[in-house]
């Protein structure tokens, strides 16, 4: 097992014995207004990077799919909490504004059952897509240097990045953000 297979499993452990607490995404900045890269801040304007991952079903779907409508892309993963909390908000946050143009794309960096289990139990109304080091260096093209969970960036109908945030994601601070794009 190489060294980057190796994350997951730990930050799970790390996790489920109090061991880790989400400091990078604490220490970072939580927005691209930031002046700073820990997060993707010269990302801020930028064309989104291209990437496919598997969906479910094992389909091939590509970031260029929902061109043209605002996009919340999420890096998560069934073990992280507040990847977790988000969950509700966002398929909440789906139902309300999809026929103004939002899509949620979210990108579970974890296992396919992991991700059937979880998304049976929640309801999800959006895209999910699964990829464990794939996904990792998907996040890693979006300006997520430290491999924080959760990780969200807004793309604009055009596909720029407008917005990043690193940690868990409010109502209040995700509408900002979306409506003006909307």
């Amino acid at each position: 097992m190489t060294p980057r297979h190796l994350l997951t499993p730990l930050l799970s452990l790390a996790l489920m014995t109090g061991g880790l607490t989400f400091t990078a995404a604490s220490l970072a900045p939580t927005t691209a207004h930031a002046d700073s890269n820990l997060t993707g801040a010269g990302m801020q304007g930028q064309q989104r990077p291209d990437f496919t991952l598997h969906d479910l079903e094992g389909e091939s779907r590509h970031i260029s799919e929902w061109d043209e409508r605002v996009v919340l892309l999420n890096f998560w993963a069934t073990w992280c909490p507040p990847c977790v909390r988000e969950m509700p908000l966002f398929v909440d946050m789906q139902e309300e504004y999809e026929e103004q143009g939002l899509t949620i794309v979210a990108v579970a960096i974890d296992e396919h059952q992991a991700v059937s289990d979880f998304l049976d139990t929640y309801g999800v109304n959006f895209p999910v897509l699964i990829g464990e080091d794939d996904a990792m260096d998907v996040a890693s093209e979006y300006g997520n240097r430290f491999g924080s969970l959760p990780y969200s960036v807004l793309l604009d109908r055009d596909g720029k990045v407008r917005y990043i945030h690193a940690g868990e994601l409010k109502r209040d601070t995700l509408e900002r953000e979306m409506k003006p794009l909307l």
